[in-house]
């Protein structure tokens, strides 16, 4: 018969060799139910993920007519986030489209639903919860920005536009940061209307109207293309909005198509991860 103190030790020990939960890293492909819906998503968790500290979250919305798995070769996020350790993923859209309107929105509806299952499943810094998209995912980035104010820390838009019944609707609650990407030659979304949420942002944040414009060199003069920087600075909070000019550029994602000079994916994450929900990143 064990004493007591000899069942302590052996209830200890037994306790001990629990085997820890497998963390599972990689790219996965999940579904959720919403709203009776039945949504599906790829996620990609770093290697190096071990559920002990929490990383930052990218969203990753596709075009119109595209799908989660195109996004995800064309945007390659999952290699970046091997090197700059976070979680990336790509909803897919019903229909393969994203709705833009702020009231009533499946799609919205899906991405809180989505939003509250990662941070069940995976630790995510919620202060750092950013989107971005191609197309009609950058549209869909510009709704979230407005609609989603409260959780979504800063956004990017490659080829997409902040259309006028976007700007008509959003009342965001904070300054946020935003990046956007655009060909003057996109003959799918008119560069045209490209100044008019710069403006939106750049007013809301309160940042300097005339922006600091360099050149990017022209590193690939086979690409028929040129890229300029555009930053509005000295937001409150620090935020800032920047846009990036291809002139000659057409509805592409620079980098995998396009223009070459500079990589769609790598400029999003760099100017996403400066920012969170309180503003600039004081490292």
């Amino acid at each position: 018969m064990l004493t007591p103190m000899l069942l302590l030790m052996a209830c200890s020990k037994s306790d001990d060799a629990q085997p820890v939960p497998e963390v599972q890293t990689g790219k996965m492909t999940k579904e959720l139910i919403v709203n009776g819906t039945t949504r599906e998503y790829i996620i990609y968790v770093p290697d190096n993920y071990t559920g002990t500290s929490s990383l930052p979250l990218l969203l990753s919305f596709h075009g119109l007519a595209s799908n989660m798995e195109f996004n995800f070769n064309q945007t390659n996020f999952d290699q970046l986030a091997e090197r700059e350790n976070f979680i990336v993923v790509h909803p897919n859209g019903i229909d393969n489209r994203w709705t833009l309107n702020a009231s009533n929105n499946p799609d919205i509806d899906f991405v809180e639903a989505l939003l509250d299952q990662l941070e069940n499943d995976y630790k995510i810094e919620p202060n750092r919860i950013y989107s971005t998209g191609m197309s009609n995912g950058g549209n869909f980035s510009f709704t979230l920005a407005c609609g989603l104010n409260n959780k979504i820390a800063a956004i990017a838009s490659v080829t997409g536009l902040m259309l006028k019944i976007v700007i008509g609707d959003c009342i965001p609650t904070r300054p946020m940061a935003i990046l956007h990407i655009h060909g003057t030659e996109d003959p799918i979304a008119n560069y045209a209307f490209v100044q008019g949420g710069l403006d939106f942002w750049a007013e809301h944040n309160t940042t300097n109207m005339n922006p600091i414009v360099t050149n990017i060199p022209d590193i690939d003069n086979q690409d028929g293309s040129t890229v300029e920087r555009f930053e509005y600075l000295n937001g409150e909070n620090g935020v800032e909005v920047q846009h990036l000019k291809v002139t000659g550029g057409g509805h592409e994602w620079p980098g995998y198509k396009g223009n070459m000079d500079v990589n769609a994916s790598e400029e999003v994450w760099n100017f996403l991860k400066a920012f969170d929900l309180n503003g600039k990143i004081d490292y």
